[in-house]
């Protein structure tokens, strides 16, 4: 069994524990909304890596893969399906594969996260939004908490 199906399996037993208890738990709790932003968040964490710290590239890409993983199991989908989508991708041409994204469904904006759920707790990191091309470690006023820590870290 490798690494990414041990982590699925793990996922997948947590759907439905106490949310105290796990962090998994807590994220299944929280919904798709606060899995997409997780998902997102770590999204960014990698661009900084790779842009700035690229020691940190591996451990990002990581915590990424873990909150995709989560939101895939809450859809009820695997890394498999996500490994099948890039086998039938395999020998098409991107430009075409991405022409013929262009005219499929429109993916549906999500709706926005309830007024009522908390706001992460501070950190001492904090990413910048404004100028992140040009110095990605920036300081500004629209900075973001960002956790640290790997998301099974606390997990129970």
């Amino acid at each position: 069994m490798d690494a990414f199906t041990r982590l699925e399996a793990t996922i997948r037993s947590r759907q439905g524990a106490d949310p105290a208890s796990s962090y998994v738990a807590s994220l299944f709790a929280r919904g798709r909304g606060t899995q997409a932003q997780k998902l997102g968040e770590e999204a960014v964490e990698l661009v900084i890596a790779a842009t700035s710290d690229p020691a940190r590239i591996v451990p990002e890409a990581a915590d990424l893969v873990f909150h995709l993983a989560v939101l895939l199991a809450d859809a009820g989908l695997s890394l498999t399906d996500v490994a099948a989508e890039l086998e039938r991708r395999e020998g098409v041409s991107g430009h075409r594969e991405k022409a013929e994204r262009a005219t499929a469904v429109p993916i549906p904006t999500p709706a926005p996260l309830p007024a009522s759920m908390p706001a992460p707790a501070p950190t001492s990191a904090t990413l910048s939004l404004s100028g992140m091309a040009a110095d990605p470690t920036a300081a500004s006023g629209d900075a973001l908490p960002l956790p640290r820590g790997g998301p099974l870290a606390s997990d129970g």
